[in-house]
């Protein structure tokens, strides 16, 4: 599939540097007055060059356009500007975190020389992650996957370049999520330096709508960060037989997730809500800096954010060493006046052993939660379903059977995992009727795994078995696919299925 190299320069620098070449421009309507960015970016003409440092500064797009298919590297990140250090203009500085103006995109690089490695396998990940990739470039030492953002974060010197260090701790936190996933990820590579340069024969993927908030990044870093949490050990010890951290209490994460908190005279409001959450941070042994990078995320999805000093001193007061932890009864009111008024502190505050009873174990109890059947039914279609066969065609009958499921709750499940986009299914009714069912990942896998001559015909089967046109799930795939390749006609939904 050809693309609009146009395009997709234009889609990643989200006008950061000028439409047009302020001089000498060929293209530039007569009347046509530029509203876009003055920054700069540096290319290369081949990875030589760029280890000898030899480039060149860019400040249009249409200088990049003119030199089409030119360039192997570039920065997809603008800086404020760019200048020669030699007489011959042939040796480009500033591009250093401290001149960064605006940062568009994350990327991850793959190192692999794997004929086998199918890099829809990363987009399988990607899409589980719940954020899709925008671009996908082969390089010749593997793969680059970059993740744009909605909006450019742009880096303000007079915050301390604060947007840098929180844009680099999310870019640290998804290459270690695919890192973990068993892909060979650099996690050396400088989070907003230089990277491939797309290319027609470099692009193998691209979707111009798969682009997420900066906000919505961030949200997936405090997750995923909590999800990994390594536990402190005797950092700082609380008085008690234990070590019981609050941070690990469910009042923090719906205080540190509440974007409704603001300042309000007579009212406990966002000073007092970064400053518990400060102290809970202080008391759990984490390090100042540790907290304030999560502070500052914080502050900056609220509606109405403290400015940078004032945030930095109110942290530095929780760390003063004049308190030992968030006091209980604060954290009630707030979360009270900021999360739901009916909270009391069963829901607030994790219960201690030798105080509280235990949560049962599934084995002993009667019923089991919704998550717990939704994984049940998940793990069913993975020991049932496999690449040439990625569904399973039975009743509801005997998927209650087999997972003691009462009819009500495979209802519930079945309507909540399609709702969450993990599971297809088809219901037919009459003497054979039945149900086709099949998870997202199932169907993604077999897409990517079968031979390349069969891929579409696949493709074409799964789609219309279950409905998927118009779903994110198809219009990614069709994008992984050569539509120009002639389709073969396959049987899969007509298999003997027992």
């Amino acid at each position: 599939m050809a693309y609009n190299l146009d395009v997709v320069y234009s889609t990643i620098l989200q006008n950061g540097i000028r439409k047009f070449k302020y001089k000498n421009s060929r293209l530039k309507p007569v009347s046509y007055i530029d509203q876009s960015g003055k920054g700069a970016i540096f290319a290369y003409r081949s990875k030589e060059h760029m280890a000898d440092g030899m480039g060149v500064v860019i400040t249009s797009e249409e200088a990049i356009s003119a030199n089409k298919n030119q360039f192997s590297h570039w920065t997809p990140n603008v800086y404020r500007y760019g200048k020669y250090s030699d007489q011959y203009r042939l040796f480009p500085t500033g591009h250093g975190e401290d001149n960064l103006r605006q940062i568009n995109t994350f990327y991850i690089d793959v190192d692999t020389l794997d004929p086998n490695f199918k890099y829809g396998e990363l987009i399988l990940d990607s899409f589980e992650m719940g954020f899709m990739p925008t671009m996908v470039l082969k390089s010749p030492r593997g793969y680059q996957f970059f993740y744009v953002l909605e909006k450019p974060a742009y880096v303000n010197k007079n915050t301390d370049f604060k947007v840098i260090d929180c844009a680099k701790r999310i870019s640290k936190n998804l290459r270690d999520f695919f890192s973990k996933k068993g892909y060979p990820v650099d996690l050396n590579a400088n989070h907003f330096g230089i990277t491939r340069i797309p290319a027609d024969d470099s692009i193998l993927y691209f979707e111009a709508d798969q682009r997420y908030s900066f906000k919505e990044w961030i949200d997936w870093s405090i997750n995923y960060e909590f999800e990994n949490m390594p536990k402190k050990n005797n950092v700082y010890q609380l008085k008690s037989k234990r070590e019981f951290r609050q941070v690990d209490d469910p009042w923090f994460r719906m205080l540190l997730f509440s974007e409704k908190i603001r300042g309000q005279k007579g009212v406990m409001g966002r000073n007092n809500v970064i400053f518990t959450l400060s102290l809970a941070y202080y008391s759990s042994g984490y390090e100042i800096d540790e907290c304030e990078l999560t502070m500052l995320e914080f502050n900056d999805r609220l509606q109405s954010p403290l400015r940078n000093r004032e945030l930095t001193k109110i942290i530095k007061s929780a760390y003063s060493g004049k308190y030992q932890a968030a006091d209980r009864e604060k954290i009630i009111i707030l979360c009270q006046e900021w999360v739901d008024v009916s909270l009391g502190e069963d829901q607030l505050f994790a219960k201690r052993p030798g105080l509280y009873k235990f949560k049962k174990d599934r084995s002993v109890r009667k019923y089991s939660h919704l998550h717990e059947w939704a994984g049940d039914l998940l793990a069913y279609l993975d020991e049932h379903s496999y690449t040439h066969k990625p569904y399973i065609v039975t009743t509801k009958k005997d998927i209650r059977e087999s997972l003691k499921i009462p009819e009500r709750s495979l209802d519930k499940v079945l309507k909540h995992l399609k709702k969450e986009n993990k599971i297809y299914f088809r219901v037919r009714s009459g003497r054979n009727g039945g149900i086709t069912l099949a998870s997202v990942k199932a169907l993604m896998s077999t897409i990517i795994r079968v031979k390349k001559e069969v891929q579409e015909a696949y493709f074409i089967a799964i789609s219309e078995a279950f409905g998927l046109k118009h779903t994110k799930v198809y219009s990614t795939f069709e994008k992984l696919l050569n539509p120009k390749r002639p389709a073969v006609q396959t049987e899969l939904f007509e298999l003997d299925t027992g």
